[in-house]
């Protein structure tokens, strides 16, 4: 059935897709179904170091679909749009309200078809929202850190105090002395006794 369509595409550190392949993959699939495309909205992702992320494309789709320019929204996902669950249930009311049906590429869901969302649907795809978007900041903070040259994880021993309980085991000294004469923990000594000649994290 015939009908104006929009692609709305956005790239993130979640998605295997970057927005250009969403873009190519959603285009087919409006060929193949004879969609018309009304306009392609784009947004990439920026820098978590730049405060709340941007979203121009979504913002501008948003305002085609409430001019009543779009019949039906394509996007591989409902986790491509809104940062909250607050935003995404405000988002599909937009649509709703705007007479535009949704295509999820993902789930091939139609919701002007006879496969169209039911509440179970709505219910499980909003909790994959969430956990993607939590996802999502953790990867964009991740990213930023390392930018910053910010090291994860525990800092690995000084040598000094990796050589002292080495040779306090050597002593015969037991894991807990050997740990409190060192000043590191008895894990980290007992990584040691067992992989002596790898060092240990605290």
């Amino acid at each position: 059935m015939s009908c104006i369509a929009a692609i709305y595409a956005r790239s993130s550190l979640d998605c295997p897709l970057c927005a250009d392949a969403q873009v190519d993959r959603l285009e087919t699939v409006a060929a193949e179904r004879e969609w018309t495309l009304a306009g392609v909205f784009i947004d990439r992702p920026t820098s978590a170091r730049k405060g709340r992320e941007r979203r121009p494309g979504e913002a501008a789709l948003l305002d085609a679909i409430r001019r009543g320019e779009v019949q039906k929204v394509m996007m591989l996902g409902l986790d491509r749009v809104g940062r909250s669950l607050t935003e995404l249930v405000a988002f599909v009311e937009v649509c709703r309200v705007g007479g535009a049906d949704l295509w999820l590429d993902n789930e091939r869901i139609d919701t002007g078809s006879a496969n169209g969302l039911s509440l179970f649907d709505v219910t499980a795809m909003m909790a994959s929202h969430v956990r993607q978007t939590h996802r999502d900041r953790v990867l964009r903070g991740q990213a930023a850190a390392r930018s910053l040259d910010v090291r994860f994880g525990r800092p690995p021993l000084p040598d000094t105090k990796v050589q002292k309980a080495r040779m306090l085991l050597a002593e015969g000294k037991g894991v807990r002395e050997a740990a409190r004469l060192a000043g590191i923990s008895p894990a980290s000594v007992g990584r040691l006794k067992a992989a002596p000649a790898t060092a240990a994290s605290n």
